[in-house]
């Protein structure tokens, strides 16, 4: 049985935190690239929808950072079994080659 994926919806997670953060800077721009883009209003100045998407993607960062460090321990633990598995297969053919010399 194999363990789950943790890797599986990352992308959207960030694609949604991406969105949210423009949300709070009301779409606008630090360095408007046109005349006629707006920039990011000041803080105290922001929309209640802008307030909102702060708070969505900072709950929706605080996801990504469990899923973050469950694929992180899910890797580490992968690591370490294959590292005993390379090993035990070394350990064997360590073994094999000296009962080869020793015949």
């Amino acid at each position: 049985m194999s363990a789950p994926d943790f890797s599986h919806g990352i992308n959207e997670l960030a694609d949604s935190i991406y969105y949210s953060v423009g949300a709070w800077h009301d779409f606008g721009y630090e360095t408007p690239p046109t005349p006629e883009c707006k920039l990011i209003p000041p803080l105290g100045e922001r929309s209640a929808e802008a307030i909102k998407a702060a708070h969505a993607a900072i709950e929706t960062i605080d996801e990504l950072t469990r899923q973050l460090c469950a694929l992180r321990s899910q890797l580490v633990d992968e690591v370490r079994q294959d590292e005993d598995v390379r090993a035990g297969r070394v350990d064997a053919m360590l073994a094999r080659l000296r009962q080869e010399r020793q015949s």
